[in-house]
């Protein structure tokens, strides 16, 4: 029993001290984190670009055409309706990566992509 106590210990010590940080591959599950590290900054998809606003909307350019739309945080996902060009409502999770965010569509189940910052 004692065995077992020690290596549980050390097996939590080693995990507490590897997970990784905000920046290295860590998913936002919070509105809170959301709002921290990514609302208000313009973020990149090569040309393309949007900015998330603190009052519940998003404005940006896709492809030349202005975009905009309306946000909110719902049980623990980042989900969007587009107003313009077309209405479409897509939930989200966001990853925090070196260097900008990893965005996969369908509640994290759909296609990936990462935005940059500048």
């Amino acid at each position: 029993m004692k065995l077992f106590a020690a290596l549980t210990a050390s097996v939590f010590a080693v995990t507490s001290f590897t997970q990784p940080v905000l920046g290295q591959g860590t998913r936002i599950t919070t509105e809170a984190e959301f709002g921290k590290s990514i609302v208000g900054k313009r973020l990149n998809f090569g040309k393309d670009w949007v900015t998330i606003q603190r009052n519940g909307k998003l404005r940006g350019n896709f492809g030349g055409n202005a975009t905009r739309g309306v946000w909110e945080w719902r049980d623990g996902f980042w989900c969007r309706t587009l107003t313009k060009p077309r209405q479409n409502t897509d939930c989200q999770t966001w990853e925090a990566v070196d260097g900008g965010f990893k965005v996969t569509r369908d509640r994290g189940k759909g296609r990936s992509f990462t935005y940059t910052l500048k």
